[in-house]
């Protein structure tokens, strides 16, 4: 492997993907720049994404990251399933094909600290409040910084989100549309605890989609198809305290490329969808990963190619998702008290239905 040792490899965006990309870049050899124009990470109260899936997992583990994750996470382990507000289906992810067969569940800001921790003891620390202001040739890209230095780089990544400084300058489409229903999210304090490894997941009943994700026997999120989260908190009664709610819409959009040259894009600059599934920065991160081990195999012409087809297939799965939870069919009811049940016997049957819902059945890294 040659590594370049004069110029770095230049990442816009601190959040979970810019950070994942720098400690994989950084464990194979590679110089590492990092900025981004906020302040700091995000704030613990405001995570917006919080499951951790296995193949992200498997990705940090060799840096040692995943121990810390591990560590300080909550294992979701089954889902239960409420039809018209009645018991409907239960399930266990521990079927899947994996070491980790759970989804764990953190909140970003406390995972982008493990990254940044775990940088910074390697002498890497990020640039905040510096932003990409410019961007000159892409095949041999210099990074123009908004400190008014022109850094020449290796390779230059944009990991800066939806709003990608990086992706306006390479002036790639954004090929895609918006969702016509809005979410809400309001985390919760409980009077009593709960069972902790367990989502569960209400439809079909008056109030529409409601999903509730622990992040520990009291504490936890609530999700609901609904457009003020002040309507989650006031439909229970079992509620402590309430801590940071929002409401959002939704997309489905990517780019029209990934790459142009030696300038390339990862995580919501590349692609957002919904939230059903887990996805977002799961997906992110695997861009990530497979950027840093393509460039230091000197094969990053390779990266496009490697990360549309998932990129693509998350789209289309997140859609179906976000179809059936936001307006379940009328048989929904039927088959999750009759069909999956009985389904749920075979052996089969619950290893492919955890790998699906575990993102196992998208291709794997391949040094993995």
């Amino acid at each position: 492997m040659i590594v370049p040792a004069d110029k770095p490899l230049v990442i816009a965006g601190a959040g979970p993907v810019g950070l994942a990309l720098a400690v994989e870049a950084v464990r194979r050899g590679l110089d590492v720049r990092i900025v981004d124009r906020d302040e700091g990470p995000t704030a613990p109260e405001e995570s917006r994404a919080l499951g951790i899936l296995p193949t992200t997992l498997a990705v940090l583990r060799a840096s040692g990251v995943s121990e810390r994750l591990l560590a300080e996470g909550q294992p979701i382990r089954r889902v239960k399933i409420a039809w018209a507000g009645r018991p409907a289906a239960e399930f266990s992810l521990e079927a899947a094909s994996t070491p980790t067969p759970f989804i764990l569940s953190l909140p970003q800001g406390r995972t982008e600290r493990a990254m940044i921790d775990w940088l910074s003891g390697r002498g890497v620390e990020v640039e905040w409040g510096v932003e990409l202001t410019g961007l000159e040739d892409t095949r041999s890209p210099t990074a123009i910084l908004s400190t008014g230095e022109r850094l020449a780089a290796y390779a230059l990544a944009g990991c800066d989100g939806i709003h990608s400084a990086v992706r306006a300058h390479l002036d790639l489409p954004w090929v895609g549309d918006r969702y016509p229903t809005k979410f809400a999210l309001a985390d919760i304090r409980l009077r009593t605890p709960i069972e902790a490894d367990c989502v569960q997941l209400s439809l079909g009943g008056p109030n529409g989609t409601r999903a509730f994700l622990p992040f520990c026997p009291d504490f936890g999120r609530l999700i609901g198809v609904v457009d003020d989260p002040q309507t989650l908190v006031d439909e229970r009664n079992d509620i402590a305290s309430v801590g940071w709610t929002s409401s959002f819409e939704v997309a489905f959009h990517r780019a029209e490329r990934m790459s142009r040259g030696m300038v390339f894009l990862a995580g919501d600059a590349a692609h957002e969808h919904s939230p059903v599934g887990g996805r977002g920065m799961n997906l992110g991160i695997w861009d990530a990963a497979w950027l840093a081990y393509l460039l230091s195999e000197k094969r990053a012409s390779e990266y496009e190619m490697r990360r549309m087809p998932s990129v693509k297939k998350v789209l289309e799965q997140t859609r179906s998702m976000t179809d059936t939870v936001t307006a379940p069919p009328r048989w929904t009811g039927a088959v999750l008290r009759f069909a999956l049940p009985a389904a749920l016997k075979l052996p089969l049957v619950r290893r492919r239905i955890a790998n699906r819902l575990l993102a196992l059945d998208l291709p794997q890294p391949v040094w993995l």
